[in-house]
């Protein structure tokens, strides 16, 4: 790819490309578009005209990363389109502001919380305009891989008796590149469904459910909370407890401790933002 633009025979709006065997071993998939309106900014997915021009731009884009694949990689001479996604996937348009934002810091210092409902094990991944930037946890090999979530972050500050799960989660934006892939919506999908029948079952509104309860009721179904490992070292501040010890609510805790790492309010977001999106996923 690097040769051919230098060459200027091609040009490719996304510069870092995925390429994933499947489980069938003569199909491979490919992650190599980025959408993008004329004037280079983000398409914006709230948008009908933006998503028309996102549709027709990502369906070119396939058209040519094909082409490309097909003459310049040896093995693929003969290869052809198995299936295209039926519309494209838009990663980010609107996210609520809960009583707690899932920051990029929470993801990459693999943090601890109080009312954890399951973890998340994506770094944050970044689409900015032509490339992708992987930010792994800060502690490299030491770490343990994977951030929890906390079930504040489904809850809406305004709107009584709502879960928002799922990419719309109260996340910051570099927060939510992370925690938006399949696993933790699961998580969180599962979690909401468990509090809403405890809600329920108490007669009571979803920010007062018993969050000890709703986590034993998780693990008993499956859930893992990521409680049996400590969170990373690293970014443990001086003279915090170990794990185990009582976590105050208002935030998350590095060290498994009293003391949270930052209050718990909203970020600056005070709006919805866009990134780039693909005609991938």
């Amino acid at each position: 790819m690097d040769e051919a633009e230098r060459a200027g025979t091609h040009t490719f709006p996304r510069k870092k490309p995925i390429v994933r065997p499947q489980r069938n071993p003569l199909e491979w998939r490919a992650n190599l578009t980025q959408l993008s309106n004329p004037d280079g900014s983000a398409v914006d997915g709230t948008d009908v005209d933006g998503l028309t021009h996102g549709e027709i731009q990502g369906r070119r884009q396939v058209r040519d990363a094909f082409a490309f694949i097909r003459d310049h990689t040896p093995g693929f001479e003969d290869s052809y389109v198995v299936d295209l996604s039926p519309q494209i996937g838009i990663r980010e348009t609107r996210r609520i502001i809960g009583p707690y934002q899932l920051t990029e810091d929470d993801i990459l210092d693999c943090v601890d919380f109080p009312d954890t409902i399951g973890v998340n094990g994506w770094p944050v991944e970044a689409h900015v305009a032509g490339d992708v930037e992987f930010r792994f946890p800060r502690a490299d090999l030491a770490s343990r891989g994977f951030n929890q979530l906390p079930y504040r972050m489904m809850l809406p500050q305004v709107v009584q008796n709502l879960f928002v799960a799922g990419r719309c989660a109260s996340m910051t934006q570099r927060g939510q590149s992370s925690a938006r892939v399949t696993g933790p919506c699961f998580a969180m999908g599962q979690a909401a469904g468990t509090a809403a029948d405890l809600a329920l079952s108490a007669g009571v509104a979803l920010r007062d459910v018993d969050v000890a309860t709703l986590q034993k009721r998780l693990v008993e179904n499956g859930a893992y909370l990521g409680t049996d490992l400590p969170p990373d070292t690293a970014a443990a501040p001086a003279g915090t407890g170990g794990p185990g010890s009582a976590a105050a609510p208002a935030g998350p805790s590095r060290s498994g401790s009293a003391a949270a790492r930052r209050p718990s309010r909203p970020s600056a977001v005070a709006g919805p933002t866009f990134t780039p999106a693909r005609s991938d996923r």
